[in-house]
């Protein structure tokens, strides 16, 4: 399966990256994981108009993906939880689409077209942390899957 994560913001400073990037190794031959960043817009007249600026980006990279869209509004899961629906989109889907908004979130029309909506957190969280959770979090439901000890109750 691949999972696509798009991220509207500035590229992640080398630390970052290379966080990712050790994530990205341990997962197994089920998954083709693609990072795409996309630049932040800076010149817009109102955040609504940014908003569907980033929002046009987006859907540049989405065909007929299955797309989870993370927003502080959406529904929590544990990572039991994650693994279930993780287990259930091997089966039934080519390709996963995660969406990172910019710094003014995302826009309704990528909200409306979401497959699901995902919070992480109830807590404000910098850009780059959400990358790191996001794909730490498909690392461990992957684990979950696998029976790694990776995860532990």
């Amino acid at each position: 399966m691949k999972i696509k994560i798009i991220s509207i913001g500035n590229n992640p400073p080398k630390w970052v990256q290379e966080i990712l990037i050790k994530y990205i190794s341990r997962f197994d031959g089920h998954f083709k994981i693609e990072l795409i960043e996309l630049k932040s817009e800076k010149n817009f007249k109102s955040i609504e108009q940014k908003k569907i600026q980033e929002t046009n980006k987006i859907f540049k990279f989405i065909d007929n993906d299955f797309i989870i869209s993370l927003d502080e509004n959406g529904s929590s899961c544990s990572s039991i939880d994650l693994s279930k629906k993780l287990s259930d989109w091997l089966q039934n889907l080519p390709k996963v689409t995660f969406i990172i908004g910019g710094a003014d979130g995302l826009d309704m029309k990528i909200l409306e077209k979401s497959n699901w909506v995902w919070s992480l957190s109830d807590l404000t969280l910098p850009h780059n942390i959400v990358k790191i959770i996001l794909i730490e979090q498909l690392y461990r439901a992957s684990s979950i899957l696998n029976n790694h000890p990776y995860h532990r109750e």
